[in-house]
């Protein structure tokens, strides 16, 4: 066994090589997420990184189980022949299923610790960019975690082993002269059991998109933003059926008499389009994913700055690098010419809503006045209230699904003090733009945020200079929404750097399986030549294919978005518009090309090496 492992990986080495890459990259990208979100549940203090890191770390367990699956099946694929070969010199499906799972086991064996010793090294590089977006106590060092080493394990052993004896299942099912038939060529149907599943799980997407249209909000539109990957795996499944059409609808367009190159290109489309679809479907997830993260990302900062134009009725905002301090306050409050003034600033608290959920880090509004120059647009009960002890407003995104509402009880527990108990005397809309939580405070505040202000016509100008002689910044609303949106630019920077990571992953796992893909037609580019093709047009046709498969990706990936993001337009802006970030759509559409030509080209090139002819 151990000598016939040898030779396969000796032989096999390209395609192994990059499954193990490819490997080595998913456990890092688990075990750095998974140390963070163990982290964050052993440290209260953390608990902002928990709902950052377990947010995440749904959609990095769902595409590295995804492109695992898809490298393990597209390696083991692409060796058909060599399988129903050795079926054929006698040996058993047993035994070939025991070496598909000793392959996988030593990728796994080589691959899983140099991945999850990188995941280790990296995970602390994120420290700044946490604690520039939530609260990092100052000195924290992230402990080693065990338990990331664990989940990372449970989730690439299986995901692998049973990849791998499905690609092997797959080749064992029909008899070894099939095997080799089909070897030459895909065949020409997909099992109905996988259509059904796609039109499941198509189905299934479409329902999740509509769900912003029920639940508007961050909830509902983060809910429908997970139907752009349901949509891309059900054209995972669907994919040879997808391509197979595209390619005979293109051929019927272009004609025979176009050229050779033109011709030859479409028609191993439709003959290999289970090949092609394993090419195509990691780029149209790489456009997918990153057009509806950033989508997301644009449409709550849009949302943000609409709620905060609607709802600050000062004529002035005032701010300082340092915050306005109490005494700053009380000489505003006192300067001639001021009708209206209230003061904001944030605290970072603990709360408890649900006993069973525990306590939840997050950040508390304080602010003064009983009738205050923000409107959060209070649906139950009134801010008024809040001038009470122990009272605080909630917006209604939090409290859904947990039952509570004006009236009710949650514990608080501010930094310094004892857990109390504070009532809620108010529910309001827009969470995003003036946060979850607002209580009331007294101007013995040490320091705020904000201070909004109301003063007459007539005394704005002198109101202004005397506000400049104190040191501190005037704007008018739409300024302060403006500062204020972009001063959530923290987490937006570290939601973009998270989803590089990932889609750096998608990008490696996609160039992976090109690579592989082109360099396995050694023989077909071999044979072309033989009977008469030349290099050039060899290559011409591997350039229109090239073509052909950013086309398709970028196809898939744009409609796999878009129920997602209209979904995302009704549920954060009120109108049911896809909500694109134009330049990173565009850049994920360069990079789709960029990678498939400077893979997919000088591979063929290789292979059309008169070198490699003579090996062949």
């Amino acid at each position: 066994m151990i000598a016939a492992l040898r030779s396969v990986f000796v032989v096999n080495r390209t395609s192994l090589m990059g499954t193990a890459v490819i490997v080595a990259l998913a456990a890092a990208l688990l075990t750095a997420t998974g140390s963070w979100l163990d982290a964050g549940i052993r440290d209260e203090k953390l608990a902002l990184v928990v709902a950052l890191a377990s947010s995440f770390a749904g959609t990095v367990v769902l595409i590295t189980v995804f492109i695992v699956s898809s490298i393990f099946s597209s390696a083991l694929r692409q060796r058909r022949r060599e399988f129903a070969l050795l079926r054929a010199i006698g040996a058993t499906a047993a035994k070939v299923r025991s070496t598909v799972t000793a392959e996988a086991l030593v990728i796994l064996l080589i691959a899983a610790p140099v991945g999850v010793a990188i995941g280790t090294l990296i995970a602390p590089l994120a420290v700044p960019l946490l604690r520039s977006s939530v609260a990092i106590p100052e000195g924290f060092v992230l402990p080693f975690s065990p338990i990331s080493l664990g989940a990372t394990l449970l989730i690439l052993v299986p995901t692998s082993l049973l990849a791998a004896l499905g690609a092997a299942r797959g080749i064992l099912r029909v008899s070894p002269t099939v095997a080799v038939r089909e070897s030459t060529a895909d065949a020409p149907t997909t099992s109905r059991a996988r259509l059904r599943t796609a039109a499941i799980l198509a189905t299934t997407a479409v329902l999740a998109a509509a769900t912003p249209f029920f639940l508007p909000g961050l909830i509902g539109s983060a809910s429908g933003a997970t139907s752009a990957i349901l949509l891309v795996i059900a054209a995972a499944l669907a994919g040879p059926v997808l391509v197979h059409r595209a390619s005979t609808r293109a051929m019927a367009l272009v004609g025979t008499s176009t050229g050779a190159a033109r011709v030859l290109a479409f028609a191993n489309a439709r003959g290999f389009s289970r090949r092609l679809s394993a090419a195509v479907i990691p780029l149209a997830l790489l456009v997918a994913l990153g057009t509806v993260q950033s989508g997301v990302n644009s449409a709550v900062l849009q949302s943000t700055a609409n709620e905060l134009n609607a709802g600050v009725h000062s004529d002035l905002a005032i701010q300082s690098a340092t915050g306005v301090t109490a005494q700053q306050a009380a000489a505003i409050a006192a300067l001639p010419g001021v009708t209206a003034m209230t003061a904001s600033g944030h605290l970072v608290a603990a709360v408890l809503i649900d006993p069973e959920a525990g306590w939840e880090q997050s950040t508390v509004s304080r602010i003064t006045a009983a009738t205050p120059l923000i409107d959060p647009l209070v649906s139950s009960g009134s801010l008024s209230a809040l001038t009470t002890p122990a009272t605080i407003a909630v917006s209604r995104s939090t409290l859904l699904f947990t039952g509570k509402g004006v009236g009710d009880t949650i514990g608080l527990r501010l930094s310094g003090d004892r857990a109390t108990t504070v009532r809620i005397v108010a529910v309001y809309e827009r969470g995003l733009g003036f946060g979850d939580y607002i209580m009331g405070v007294g101007t013995s505040a040490p320091a705020f945020d904000t201070v909004f202000l109301d003063a007459t016509a007539a005394s704005r100008p002198a109101t202004g200079a005397a506000l400049a002689g104190m040191g501190l910044t005037v704007t008018d609303s739409a300024g302060y929404a403006r500062s204020a949106t972009e001063s959530s630019g923290g987490q937006q920077h570290l939601s973009l750097v998270l989803l590089i990571a990932l889609l750096g992953f998608v990008a490696a796992a996609a160039a992976n399986t090109l690579a592989m893909s082109t360099t396995s037609r050694r023989d077909e580019f071999t044979l072309l030549k033989r009977i008469g093709a030349t290099r050039a047009q060899v290559m011409r046709m591997v350039a229109i294919e090239t073509g052909f498969i950013v086309f398709t990706a970028l196809t898939i990936g744009i409609l796999a978005v878009l129920p997602a993001l209209i979904g995302v337009g009704q549920g954060m802006l009120g109108v049911p518009i896809p909500v694109f970030d134009l330049p990173v759509t565009v850049a994920l559409a360069v990079s789709t090309l960029l990678i498939s030509v400077l893979t997919i080209l000088p591979a063929a090139w290789r292979a059309t090496s008169a070198r490699e002819s003579r090996r062949t």
